[in-house]
């Protein structure tokens, strides 16, 4: 199986718990991803709900520490943050993670920082003048600016300072799920319309309003994002590791095999491979 996902959050973890890859208690490990064409995203975290004085340096911590790790248990690794505000009392932050190869920032995670708001905490909330700057420079310097968990007002007026490509690493569909992580219709069009990305979140509460969500709530929300011109711009996000729930009869990356198979029930061996790999693969080549 080939897989290039958008979002985990399995190197902070390995990082927070000091575990290595060689473990089988992350849902991403050297076990798990065994047997897979595997490129996947892996976010330094930061919770920007707290401090985070000593942002930068757990940043390179997790970079020199853990990266060299997922080099070596056979997957293609790629750098990216979320919750970069909290890295923004240094001045050369961007600077910094972009000479550490990171290819893709979310200004916030659920919270206020000096960038932008988290949609859960202020969804009419706007970036802040330092935050229209970021955008700016990460966007220059090639780094796609990621608006999951980003405010609706943000969101809208990133779309407006730049051209370029915008991604949502992990977030479905509002129509399907209602909820302020997810993304509008007018948004996700968008996305695909300029060459964006919109990865498809495993996390129960983003599929459905039900407690438990099956791999039938995860082909909706595939469905819907087709509709709105995703053939060339869906991929996988599927927040593995961020998430303490999957949906029912999944339990770590292996698992995808299943519901790659599911895709290519419904949607065909052509879409269930953009879907999988293709999409990101095209877009960040």
């Amino acid at each position: 199986m080939n897989v290039f996902d958008l979002h985990c959050d399995t190197a902070t973890e390995l990082y927070r718990r000091n575990l290595p890859f060689d473990n089988r208690e992350t849902h991403v490990n050297a076990f798990s991803v065994k047997g897979h064409r595997v490129t996947q995203c892996f976010a330094v975290f930061f919770n920007d709900t707290k401090q985070n004085s000593d942002a930068m340096n757990v940043f390179h911590a997790v970079t020199e520490k853990v990266f060299p790790q997922l080099r070596n248990g056979g997957v293609t690794p790629i750098l990216t943050v979320e919750g970069a505000g909290a890295l923004a009392h240094d001045p050369r932050w961007i600077e910094k993670i972009h000479a550490a190869g990171c290819r893709m920032a979310g200004l916030s995670w659920n919270g206020k920082n000096p960038l932008a708001t988290g949609a859960v905490t202020d969804d009419r909330a706007r970036l802040s003048p330092l935050g229209r700057s970021a955008v700016r420079d990460l966007t220059s310097r090639g780094i796609s600016v990621d608006v999951s968990h980003l405010s609706a007002a943000a969101t809208e007026e990133i779309l407006e300072l730049t051209n370029a490509p915008v991604v949502a690493s992990h977030s479905n569909a509002k129509a399907v799920c209602d909820h302020l992580r997810n993304l509008s219709d007018t948004v996700a069009a968008e996305l695909f319309r300029r060459g964006g990305l919109v990865g498809l979140n495993l996390y129960p509460a983003f599929l459905t309003d039900r407690p438990t969500a099956t791999l039938d709530d995860v082909l909706r929300h595939a469905e819907h994002f087709l509709t709105l011109g995703g053939d060339a711009g869906l991929a996988l996000g599927c927040d593995l590791d961020g998430v303490d729930r999957l949906p029912d009869g999944m339990t770590d990356f292996s698992s995808l095999q299943v519901l790659y198979d599911r895709f290519c029930s419904g949607f065909g061996n052509c879409i269930a491979d953009n879907i999988f790999y293709r999409n990101a693969e095209r877009f960040f080549s």
